[in-house]
Formats: structure tokens, sequence, C-alpha cells
């Protein structure tokens, strides 16, 4: 499945699962927000949700700082 990943070209081979995507990628599902095409999926839906292939997923992590 071909999808754009934070703005790159990206072909997971999950299946379509976000949290399998999520390991794909290396991401630690805990520290990050997720939007798949500009919509924010919560974290307790997750585990449920399929990417469909041309997919734009973006994963932002939060920063700290003062």
């Amino acid at each position: 499945m071909k999808i754009i990943l934070n703005g790159e070209r990206f072909e997971s081979k999950s299946g379509g699962s976000l949290t399998k995507l999520l390991k794909e990628a290396g991401a630690v599902d805990s520290q990050i927000a997720i939007l798949v095409n500009d919509e924010v999926v919560p974290r307790n839906k997750r585990s449920g949700f399929k990417v469909k292939d041309g997919d734009s997923v973006e994963l932002l992590s939060f920063a700290g700082g003062g």
C-alpha cells in the first residue's frame, strides 16, 4: 500500500492497520498525535483504524520547552 507519511511517499507492508503502520514507521504511539487526511485519529480508535492506499498520514510529536 502506498501512502504519504509526513509529506513523503511511503510504501507500507502493514496491510492497512494504523497500529501496525506506526510500528513499521518506528513511532511510539503514546507520544504522538496522528492525523489521517487532516482528521485527528483519537488514541482509543487507533487499533481498529484502517489506512487506505493513497491516504495522507501525519505523525506529530510534541516538544516541551519554555
